[in-house]
């Protein structure tokens, strides 16, 4: 039997502190690796700002100071204002340096490290290196 599945929504983050901003190709490259039948994306940018991503421009604003902390803010602050539920999951494109952030729910984080450095990511959420995904 089969039976239709929703689409998973994924709130795609990606660092474009100075840092960062370098994995800007990788970062699209992943997004447009998602097949859009499984997954309902919502892309931004962020360093101490939260940015909206538009996929088909395929630009990213940033180069910034790097905050982990206003990403959930962002979410929260969406959930609130669109009446939506929070995102099945929520991936990170990072080296790790940032600030500490607290989810409302560590385990549906999805952490992509250029880096190893982990202090700011909660030990409950998801970590993978970025490499072992291209």
């Amino acid at each position: 039997q089969h039976m239709t599945q929703d689409r998973i929504q994924v709130w795609f983050f990606l660092d474009v502190s100075g840092s960062c901003v370098h994995l800007k190709d990788r970062f699209f490259r992943a997004v447009r690796s998602l097949p859009e039948d499984r997954f309902l994306v919502k892309l931004f940018s962020f360093d101490h700002e939260v940015y909206n991503v538009d996929i088909k421009k395929g630009e990213v604003y940033g180069g910034g100071g790097t905050s982990f902390s206003i990403l959930e803010n962002r979410i929260q602050s969406d959930i609130k204002k669109e009446g939506l539920k929070y995102p099945e999951a929520v991936f990170v494109m990072t080296d790790g340096y940032g600030d500490k952030v607290l989810p409302q729910f560590p385990k549906k984080w999805y952490w992509f490290l250029s880096d190893n450095y982990r202090y700011c990511i909660p030990q409950e959420s998801n970590i993978y290196s970025l490499k072992d995904y291209e």
